[in-house]
């Protein structure tokens, strides 16, 4: 593992970390336990590795160790999720168990990240990776509380899992400090153009419906890139114009894809299954990201002109078009359309550039450091007395580096919600999910669709999340009439909005020169 920056002495205040980097810092296993959130389970996992002999260890041994803990308690988890779902009913549940068992494992997965040497990660990188870990277990217990299923064993054998990443968070926090590279301004040019075509090099492999191609699916071409002899090779994937029903799930294990197609609405991917209604019955209910019309686990994914859509519907409930916990994963010139939670970012960093986006209720959601740079953001027609909400952010840690911001982008109603918009009540900007929901708008157009009051509060998250708008324009941006929560904040200096910009939130400019998508790190003036 390759961590080389300098140690911090830390001092910790209601678990919360300040940083100065003016000494390097150790201590032995009970102290740094007693630096984090969870002490005891801290003690006793630690303890228990014959690490409490050590005499002094330093931030980065302290964090290695922290995580190592937590990824050994979580494949001990996944195993006993596994076991369950094997025996369980085949009744409302049992999916659950088998997407909980996705997540584990997916938490062994990003963690083990941590270590792997040919990253050579940021300490950004390793807060976000371990923040996104904490992402995965609350979507696994959120699939319960879905169904009203709440009364489970789930949390008693994944709470010491729980505070282990929250242990291992909070001392990321400490490791990264405040003046890494996630702090600091790069010598880079503010903006970045198209330098070249993703696809200049010709494609891996050919999707195309009328069998000119390699494949006539996306997943059977997802497939070969699985058994590529080089994992860590960009693997490209052309789909020609057509519309492919089918769900589409790219693995872990299956990184650095590009998939392009012939532009929007013309290579189209698109599936219905959803979250209400009948699918409650099923099996798979309230399995989210079952319903995504494409999953993306694997690190890296390019995607560009092609659009991704669910038809469930506005009476379906919830019915993703596309799922993504892809780090470092850039989507560009890309649609993705649906109604209620259109858009799962769940975790990790993700850039979306000029797309389009579609829905009705919480329709970009999730638990990601996601920016969306110069998108068009169209809020559809909802089923009688139904809301419109642009975003519900999933952040549950203050630790986490994770938070949505929307920049450069349009809100506006789409073709169907014009023509009868007086109906229905006015769109919020976004109510926050997670109890430190993070959300801000900076430089978007906002039509007069847009509520006064701006956002909403539904699940009592008010005090404790941050909502932000920085010179937004248009009938709807006015901050007159904003709510009056104390989490609510007219950013009024571009110093303050520069931490959601892409160079920032992000670190944009460590990743995303290499993908050749053009991109404004900071602010244009």
């Amino acid at each position: 593992m390759v961590m080389k920056l300098p140690l911090f002495i830390c001092f910790i205040v209601t678990f919360t970390f300040s940083c100065s980097s003016e000494t390097t810092f150790s201590g032995n296993i009970k102290w740094w336990c007693g630096q984090t959130p969870h002490y005891q389970t801290c003690d006793y996992y630690l303890s228990h590795r014959n690490f409490s002999t050590i005499a002094s260890l330093s931030t980065t041994e302290f964090l290695e160790m922290s995580v190592q803990v937590a990824i050994d308690e979580a494949l001990v988890v996944r195993k006993r999720a596994h076991e369950i779902e094997s025996k369980y009913p085949n009744v409302p549940g049992k999916g659950l168990w088998s997407s909980c068992v996705d997540y584990f494992d997916a938490i062994v997965f990003t963690l083990n990240s941590v270590f792997d040497r040919n990253l050579d990660p940021l300490p950004l990188d390793i807060q976000t990776w371990i923040s996104a870990a904490f992402a995965y277990i609350n979507a696994c217990e959120e699939g319960f509380e879905l169904i009203n299923m709440t009364n489970t064993i789930l949390p008693a054998i994944s709470s010491n899992l729980t505070e282990l990443i929250l242990n291992s968070l909070a001392i990321s926090v400490v490791y990264r400090g405040r003046n890494t590279p996630g702090f600091v301004d790069w010598n880079y040019p503010n903006e970045y153009k198209l330098s070249n075509n993703l696809a200049s090099n010709g494609p891996n492999v050919v999707v195309a419906q009328d069998g000119s191609g390699d494949f006539t699916t996306v997943q059977a071409a997802v497939n070969a890139a699985a058994n590529r002899a080089q994992p860590m090779k960009r693997f490209v994937i052309y789909v020609k114009a057509g519309t492919y029903t089918e769900n589409v799930v790219i693995p872990d294990e299956v990184g650095y894809i590009t998939m392009y197609g012939d532009g929007i609405g013309k290579t189209i991917i698109t599936g219905s299954r959803h979250a209400g209604g009948d699918a409650l019955k099923t099996t798979m209910a309230g399995d989210l990201k079952s319903t995504a019309t494409i999953q993306v686990w694997g690190r890296e994914f390019i995607a560009r002109d092609m659009t991704f859509r669910n038809t469930a519907g506005p009476y379906a409930g919830q019915a993703l078009a596309f799922f993504s916990v892809s780090d470092q994963s850039v989507l560009y010139h890309c649609s993705f359309e649906g109604y209620q939670d259109t858009l799962y970012a769940c975790g990790n960093k993700q850039f979306y550039k000029e797309c389009q986006i579609y829905g009705t209720v919480d329709f970009i959601f999730g638990d990601a450091a996601a920016v969306f740079q110069d998108c068009g953001i169209f809020l559809r027609r909802p089923r009688p007395g139904g809301g419109l909400v642009v975003t519900a952010n999933g952040r549950k840690s203050h630790n986490e580096s994770s938070g949505y911001s929307l920049q450069g982008c349009k809100i506006t109603a789409g073709d169907d919600l014009k023509p009868v918009i007086g109906q229905y009540k006015k769109a919020f900007l976004g109510r926050p999910w997670g109890a430190y929901a993070k959300t801000v708008f900076m430089e978007n157009y906002l039509d007069d669709l847009i509520d006064p009051q701006g956002w909403m509060d539904s699940w009592g998250n008010k005090d404790t999340c941050y909502c932000g708008e920085y010179k937004n324009y248009g009938p709807g941006s006015s901050t007159a009439n904003r709510v009056k929560w104390r989490s609510f904040h007219k950013i009024t200096n571009q110093k303050s909005a520069r931490r959601f910009t892409v160079g920032k939130l992000l670190s944009g400019n460590h990743w995303l020169p290499k993908t050749g998508v053009p991109y404004i790190a900071g602010f244009e003036n």
